[in-house]
């Protein structure tokens, strides 16, 4: 399959020019794509291999603003193709982590050196991705407490491995134990599946927190949700949501964060 590249850009001229540039050299180009909304909804439609990047865009945030998030949450390679030649601009790109920075020459682009920033981008990636682990796909969970399943027989199922694609929630809640005789144990948590089974977690949503995708959120003390669909089913009002059927608040502590990826991923 040829490398699929995400171009944001808001003069549609330019746009054209570029999907020119790249179908020649076979790759898959996206859909014009002004704003930073629009990129964040092309990303959980389908994840690029590489983002080009203008910096001016259409909307409250820029590229700057999105490179961040490119960089820090999605770990996206991208390359900023902008107007801005100067050295504030500049300056503020190198906080973001990008591939290379390259100034538009109106009214072309040097394909040359936009085929060649790629390919190197492109290259890098293919690198890092042979040097480390892959992304993980899930998480090892427990079929009950660790004092119980020590006595499980030999051949008996004792942790069990969750695709992240299947958790509707992570909870401390104990309205779930029920089945459990509501046999709480401190430092325990649960998981949720899509087909309502409950897994065990020996650790704190905190801890659990730093080590997950970035689609999940935390919307209280007591939940961290799936946002992706069908798992998230929407907003009840601005202080409940419906996970998989369950209503959950939104405490103030966390609304700020839940906005922020809400944005993210759901174009308003």
């Amino acid at each position: 399959m040829n490398e699929y590249i995400l171009v944001v850009e808001d003069e549609a001229i330019l746009y054209r020019r570029m999907k020119k540039i790249l179908t020649k050299e076979s790759f898959e180009v996206s859909d014009y794509t002004p704003s930073v909304a629009e990129a964040l909804q092309s990303i959980h439609n389908r994840r690029p291999d590489l983002v080009l990047l203008d910096i001016k865009l259409q909307g409250d945030l820029n590229g700057i603003d999105l490179g961040k998030m490119l960089y820090n949450d999605y770990h996206i390679p991208f390359i900023y193709v902008t107007d801005f030649d100067n050295d504030m601009f500049f300056a503020k790109a190198l906080e973001t982590g990008h591939e290379q920075y390259l100034v538009k020459t109106k009214p072309r682009i040097n394909a040359n050196e936009l085929k060649r920033a790629i390919y190197t981008a492109l290259q890098k990636k293919q690198n890092r991705k042979l040097s480390k682990p892959d992304e993980k796909l899930g998480i090892q969970t427990l079929v009950n407490y660790l004092d119980i399943i020590k006595n499980l027989g030999g051949n008996d199922l004792t942790r069990k491995n969750v695709a992240f694609e299947d958790i509707a929630f992570f909870t401390g809640d104990t309205k779930f134990l029920d089945e459990f005789d509501n046999d709480f144990r401190k430092n325990y948590i649960w998981l949720v599946t899509r087909d309502h089974k409950l897994y065990f977690l020996k650790t704190s949503l905190k801890k659990l927190k730093e080590k997950l995708p970035d689609n999940f959120v935390r919307v209280n003390d007591h939940y961290i949700i799936n946002l992706k669909p069908p798992f998230f089913e929407g907003r009840i009002n601005n202080k409940k949501i419906k996970v998989q059927g369950e209503v959950i608040s939104i405490s103030d502590s966390y609304k700020n964060e839940f906005n922020e990826k809400y944005q993210r991923y759901y174009v308003m």
